[in-house]
């Protein structure tokens, strides 16, 4: 979450050291009753955020440099509120972006892609970049859920950029990898 001054300093300084124009954040475990002025957000940037309606897990953002022109009244279809995603188009140029976080205990991996297909189709023709987690491991490509996943980005000539191990964990004596993220 962005609520402790560890993670928003770490963010600045990844932010810094990368010079970064947009930034999308996962899990950021807001809720309406935290105010974005709290969250130490560098003075040059501007933060859109989607909180989670229910709970304090989930929700995403996008840190966007302020020398970045934006438009984030982007006509896609309406986001269910068991989708958390957020869209802007860069002004400058015909780039849609969405950042977006799934969870698979929120949001069904078929209510997303349906979402992802309604979007694609609306903005046929159209650059678009999704940025976010989408929690299917990549690495696991006989899952019925990668499966899906690859099918859908296929259909729009997509591709998922992230090919090495997103996570990796120790459970008892043993290692785990995936590419989840």
């Amino acid at each position: 979450g962005l609520i402790g001054i560890s993670k928003s300093t770490q963010i600045s300084g990844m932010i810094k050291k990368y010079d970064m124009d947009i930034l999308s954040l996962n899990e950021t475990n807001l809720n309406d009753s935290i105010s974005s002025d709290t969250l130490n957000i560098p003075i040059n940037y501007t933060f859109l955020r989607k909180d989670r309606g229910t709970g304090s897990r989930g929700g995403c953002g996008l840190l966007i440099s302020k020398k970045v022109a934006y438009d984030d009244k982007v006509k896609v279809p309406n986001t269910p509120s068991h989708i958390e995603a957020l869209w802007i188009k860069i002004k400058s140029s015909n780039y849609f972006i969405c950042g977006f976080y799934r969870s698979s205990g929120f949001c069904k991996l078929d209510d997303f892609l349906d979402y992802f297909t309604e979007c694609m189709n609306k903005l046929k023709g159209k650059k678009v970049i999704w940025i976010g987690d989408i929690n299917v491991d990549q690495n696991k490509i006989t899952d019925l859920d990668y499966r899906k996943l690859d099918s859908a980005l296929k259909s729009f000539n997509m591709v998922q950029t992230i090919q090495s191990y997103t996570r990796v964990a120790k459970r008892g004596n043993k290692f785990t990898q995936s590419t989840i993220d």
